[in-house]
């Protein structure tokens, strides 16, 4: 049997501790989070503890609580990041596309590799426990559609100042709300219905086109 180097041992010995192994603190953090959204597509929320994500993550309690000062927190920021995930800011080379492809990027979902049944599900399970665990509830709410609202009040703001669009700078803000809501729709029905199937990608794309269309063209005709 080949005798292990010192440096092999070490690393295994790390691991049979349970302790990452040279991990810078980023990627701990990632890790973490990766591990609780795993977790949080398994179970609900209350079945999640510390002790089965720092297990999950292949290191000590210690070193869990170091990153975040809850249970809660933790969850709440891997739901954040999922939520932020599914919609991307403008990359630089795009930031001269017309108005009208600016926002279809703001509003492409970009899921990552959680399905939307499993989405669809967390969203069911903290809506239920919102009393018992209010903080992931307004964690979730502040990110997800809130943050594609963000992305794109910012955008229409560039745009009024370009003269893309004609709009007053208290109506920014409802307005980026107002096309967010059109692209996204009726989120109740999907909750509420355990059968109902998620729109596609290709579905979604068309209700995205559809939505900014009519919001920046309107569906009235002009006089002759």
């Amino acid at each position: 049997m080949t005798e292990k180097l010192p440096a092999e041992k070490d690393v295994r010995d790390a691991r049979k501790r349970g302790r990452p192994v040279q991990m810078c603190p980023q990627k701990r953090e990632t890790l973490v989070l990766d591990c609780a959204i795993e977790l949080l597509s398994e179970r609900a929320p209350e079945d999640v503890t510390m002790a089965d994500i720092a297990r999950r993550a292949n290191m000590s309690k210690r070193t869990l609580y170091s990153l975040y000062r809850s249970r809660e927190e933790l969850l709440g920021a891997g739901l954040a990041r999922m939520s932020k995930a599914l919609f991307r800011p403008l990359r630089l080379e795009e930031r001269d596309a017309p108005l009208e492809e600016r926002l279809r990027i703001l509003l492409t979902f970009n899921p990552h590799r959680e399905k939307p049944e499993v989405v669809i599900e967390m969203l069911r399970t903290v809506i239920a426990e919102a009393r018992s665990y209010p903080e992931l509830s307004r964690s979730l709410s502040r990110s997800g559609p809130a943050h594609a609202a963000g992305l794109v009040r910012d955008e229409l703001a560039r745009a009024v100042e370009t003269g893309e669009v004609a709009l007053s700078a208290d109506e920014i803000a409802a307005a980026a709300e107002l096309l967010v809501d059109m692209v996204v729709g009726n989120a109740i029905p999907g909750l509420l219905d355990p059968d109902r199937i998620p729109r596609s990608p290709e579905e979604q794309n068309i209700r995205r086109d559809r939505a900014i269309h009519i919001f920046l063209h309107g569906v009235c005709r002009g006089k002759a």
